[in-house]
């Protein structure tokens, strides 16, 4: 088994890079929203997101990554993206009074 490392940047301008890079078909304003607002999260809220949601690593390896079991990383998960969906919805639902 190899060895996982957390290359991607987790600084607020390092992040909008690497979305800015590797998501370059949503809108900027949209990317930037979502980030300035997982950027709110709780640390380990934040971390796990970032990992699994951006990065891509699975549950398993964020945990292993982060040192923390993956029912942790599970739980912390969830939380994140109940946040993130509760932001988008009242970002859409913003979008669609203006329109």
């Amino acid at each position: 088994m190899s060895t996982l490392l957390m290359t991607e940047p987790t600084d607020a301008k390092g992040i909008v890079q690497y979305l800015a890079d590797d998501q370059s078909n949503l809108p900027s304003g949209v990317v930037q929203a979502v980030l300035m607002h997982a950027l709110q999260l709780r640390q380990s809220h934040r971390d796990v997101f970032l990992l699994c949601d951006l990065q891509g690593h699975s549950v398993s390896e964020a945990a292993a990554i982060l040192g923390i079991g993956r029912s942790v990383a599970s739980r912390r998960l969830r939380f994140a993206r109940q946040r993130m969906k509760e932001v988008v919805e009242r970002i859409c639902g913003q979008a669609q009074g203006t329109a």
